[in-house]
């Protein structure tokens, strides 16, 4: 690995470790039964993980439940759920055993994506004095996806000396969609918690699956497709800018 990639992961494993720790030094709980509840989930769908075409690394179930995290629960909780489940999603069915640096670099990725994301998002609507969970989570869910897949570009980047905004791009394109119905039942979740009891909000959970199981369908038929048509590879370029 290049000396830049791995002075990178350390940076960000340096950044994701001091958010980790300042956030856990001011914990604030909201209920542990509710806590230990969503932390037992996305610790379980973590491990219901998605390749993207032309990536080594996976998407899993647990984006929902970081942004329920950043819609409900405090900055501390919501940091725990996203360490936890990078640690679950890195080591379960790994098609090699993850090198410590590759785990330590993806929990430090969803620390800092979901601190970011819970941060900017609270602060972006006490700045404009509106009080909506759409707008929260519309928010959050833009800002957690740049920066993740940013920051997964900038390390495939450097370790493979490709161009940034072509890994950058390729992350966008295979990701936005799954974020985007991930943020959808995040908000039901977040609408049923509120409403009523928390344990109402896990009514969505076979939507959750069926969005990843449909998903997971569709990249699996665009890989065929570009597979199977000549000159796939330059349409791969055109629309993934791999």
């Amino acid at each position: 690995m290049p000396t830049k990639a791995k002075l990178y992961i350390s940076w960000i494993a340096a950044a994701g470790l001091i958010v980790l720790v300042a956030g856990l030094s001011r914990w604030q709980s909201t209920g542990l039964r509710r806590l230990l509840a969503f932390l037992f989930l996305a610790m379980l769908l973590s491990t219901q993980k998605i390749r993207l075409p032309g990536m080594k690394g996976t998407m899993s179930l647990s984006f929902p439940f970081i942004l329920v995290g950043i819609a409900d629960f405090g900055f501390g909780e919501t940091l725990l759920l996203g360490c936890t489940a990078a640690f679950v999603q890195t080591l379960w069915h790994a098609k090699t055993p993850p090198k410590p640096e590759q785990i330590v670099f993806n929990m430090a990725t969803l620390v800092l994506s979901a601190g970011c994301a819970d941060w900017l998002s609270h602060a972006t609507l006490r700045l404009v004095h509106l009080n909506s969970l759409v707008l929260l989570l519309a928010s959050a869910s833009l800002i957690y996806l740049l920066l993740n897949t940013g920051l997964v570009a900038g390390v495939i980047s450097l370790a493979e000396e490709k161009p940034f905004q072509r890994e950058w791009l390729h992350c966008f394109y295979w990701a936005f969609p799954y974020f985007l119905v991930g943020a959808v039942a995040a908000g039901l979740v977040s609408t049923l918690n509120q409403s009523g009891s928390w344990v109402a909000g896990l009514l969505v959970l076979p939507l959750i699956y069926l969005c990843h199981f449909w998903y997971q369908i569709h990249v699996e038929r665009a890989v065929r497709v570009q597979a199977a048509v000549p000159g796939s590879d330059e349409i791969s370029a055109v629309l993934v800018q791999d």
